[in-house]
């Protein structure tokens, strides 16, 4: 009548979403940015690109404004990517993040190559405003490759 080698019934519990009991909330919630997202992860290495180019230069790019756009307006009719604009009457300068996270011909396609070649169009954009070659800008900088 009574046995006692059974063990005792469990509760039934719902099925969680990838079978997984309880439900892990987010550390972050939904209201807050994505720490790693594409624009975030532009701005801030453009932005360490450009502080490297103020620590050299100095007075010379003192002045200077930089912005980020997501793409040009089209208004040029070059061929190649317009990766950014330079305005020297309002000490301006616009990146375009789409076309330059976009940029094919990388030889290694890797995080550590597109920070790079986001610094290395900052480094341009500045050559541009300022007039100047990319080597008379930072010499002896890029000597070691």
């Amino acid at each position: 009548m009574f046995d006692r080698n059974k063990p005792a019934p469990q509760p039934i519990v719902a099925a969680r979403r990838h079978g997984r009991r309880p439900i892990r909330s987010s550390l972050t919630g939904p209201q807050l940015p994505d720490p790693d997202g594409r624009v975030l992860r532009f701005e801030v290495t453009a932005r360490a690109a450009l502080e490297v180019l103020r620590h050299h230069l100095g007075d010379e790019i003192a002045h200077l404004r930089v912005g980020v756009a997501t793409a040009p307006s089209g208004e040029g009719t070059s061929s190649n990517p317009m990766f950014y604009s330079v305005d020297r009457d309002t000490h301006t300068i616009i990146l375009f993040r789409m076309p330059i996270q976009r940029a094919k011909g990388l030889h290694v396609d890797d995080a550590e190559h597109r920070r790079f070649f986001v610094g290395h169009c900052v480094h341009l954009a500045v050559c541009e405003y300022l007039g100047r070659e990319p080597w008379e800008v930072m010499p002896g900088h890029f000597d070691h490759f």
